[in-house]
């Protein structure tokens, strides 16, 4: 897979988090399958390739076809706000989070902890309300205290229950971990205003391979 074809996967990962965080806040709900695959990717440390991240591209068609709203469709009803906004937020997190290796090294010993947890478990992380509760308190104890903070709007009914938002914020942290392997691989914020056509062609061919 060219390198161009990776970094539109990863982009893939982080605006398939950016819908269900919109779906989470809106909705009190969200695939459970979509949502595993997210949170599975935190713990995939060492992977051989972008696809081993997520397990395979078919995992992320929600992510591509979201994406396939946003940069090829001429129609304007079909592109959320919200999950470009929050696409958008934490591309900008993730920039901030890259200068603080402290941080970084935080997240990374968090994960690994919870990873033994995890491990420990046949069902799935979407199932797992102990993991979830604390990846959504490593969430807190990091990214929550930089300067910058993504705001969910949504049901606050649902935003106020402890169960969502404990998801939601275990969701903006896979979020950002593919955030942080599209940097990885070269992705740049420009490029979603001067590489659109490229994006674009990516989009449709991933498609057809899930």
């Amino acid at each position: 897979m060219k390198k161009h074809t990776q970094q539109t996967l990863a982009l893939a990962g982080l605006t398939q988090a950016a819908f269900l965080v919109d779906q989470l806040a809106r909705h009190g709900l969200a695939a459970q399958d979509k949502l595993s695959t997210c949170l599975e990717s935190l713990f995939v440390t060492n992977p051989k390739s972008t696809v081993e991240v997520y397990g395979s591209v078919s995992k992320l068609k929600l992510g591509l076809q979201v994406m396939e709203e946003i940069f090829i469709s001429k129609e304007e009803s079909l592109k959320n706000p919200e999950v470009m906004r929050y696409l958008i937020g934490m591309v900008y997190l993730e920039v901030r989070l890259a200068k603080r290796e402290d941080m970084l090294n935080a997240i990374a010993k968090g994960l690994d902890n919870t990873q033994t947890h995890s491990q420990s478990s046949s069902i799935q992380l979407a199932d797992n309300p102990e993991v979830i509760e604390q990846l959504a308190r490593l969430y807190q104890q990091t990214i929550s205290t930089l300067s910058f903070r993504i705001q969910v709007q949504g049901n606050p009914q649902y935003l106020k229950n402890p169960s969502i938002s404990n998801t939601i914020r275990a969701v903006l942290l896979a979020g950002i971990r593919s955030t942080v392997l599209w940097h990885q691989l070269g992705g740049r914020r420009w490029h979603f205003l001067l590489m659109r056509r490229r994006i674009s062609r990516d989009i449709q061919e991933l498609l057809r391979q899930a």
